[in-house]
């Protein structure tokens, strides 16, 4: 005679189940934040790429034009093309100064673009003021207050061609009623997970994310680390950042 016995499978306890969702709960926060961060690279990628050409662009525009966008090249343009209406060449925003590179070679609207919260695709329509629309350009610009006076953004000018240090244009950067000052400047920290990106006159483009820190007052955005700016010291060895402005873009 066969004997079977009664086997019962026996199952995880609430504790032990309990034990298990904390594990996979702890692995899934300690992976999350650099899987994120790279799927993130493409988007990086861009910005940084599209920074560069944004360079090379403004570096043709100053061959063809003795300086860069600023107030002075927007009179002229005004002048010497009054049949075209790309839309305002000057103001508080970047897009205004930006607009003047499409007097001249071909230009598109899509190198002025990168995946930030604001932006959208370009439409690739530039005549009757519809150039760089409000979310077209993603791309802070520099330039240089008209005097160490100067509060306010009218009686802008051209950044100078030395020292080759000097920034062009930030990415970034989140948009401001008015253009911010070069020792004020800030970033939205949310985008890239914290990269931003600076193109200089030479060409040269650097990821800033070593060089920016949470801002203590505000944990949404980054500044410049204590020991570090993007603009040069005078020869005297003075702090040049209030001199600059940064007209950031329009979203």
């Amino acid at each position: 005679m066969k004997i079977q016995l009664n086997r019962q499978k026996k199952g995880f306890t609430l504790i032990e189940l309990m034990v298990v969702i904390a594990i996979l709960a702890s692995l899934a926060a300690v992976g999350y934040g650099p899987i994120m961060e790279h799927m993130n690279d493409g988007d990086r990628q861009q910005a940084s790429s599209n920074l560069s050409q944004l360079q090379k662009m403004l570096f043709t525009f100053r061959q063809e034009n003795g300086q860069y966008p600023c107030d002075a090249t927007a009179e002229n343009l005004r002048t010497e093309h009054a049949d075209l209406d790309f839309g305002e060449l000057t103001g508080a925003k970047s897009n205004a100064y930006l607009r003047q590179l499409f007097y001249g070679s071909s230009t598109s609207e899509t190198t002025f673009f990168a995946k930030h919260a604001g932006t959208r695709e370009p439409d690739g329509r530039i005549a009757n003021g519809q150039c760089l629309a409000r979310g077209e350009n993603a791309f802070a610009y520099v330039l240089r207050k008209e005097s160490n006076n100067a509060e306010d953004a009218p009686g802008l000018r051209s950044v100078a061609d030395t020292p080759s240090g000097v920034p062009l244009a930030f990415s970034c950067v989140p948009s401001t009623a008015n253009p911010i000052p070069g020792d004020k400047l800030y970033f939205n920290r949310d985008l890239f997970y914290a990269h931003a990106f600076m193109v200089r006159i030479d060409g040269s483009t650097v990821d800033l994310k070593d060089k920016l820190t949470e801002d203590a007052e505000d944990e949404s955005r980054s500044v410049f680390t204590d020991n570090y700016s993007p603009f040069p010291e005078s020869r005297r060895g003075n702090a040049t950042a209030p001199n600059y402005v940064v007209v950031t873009p329009e979203l």
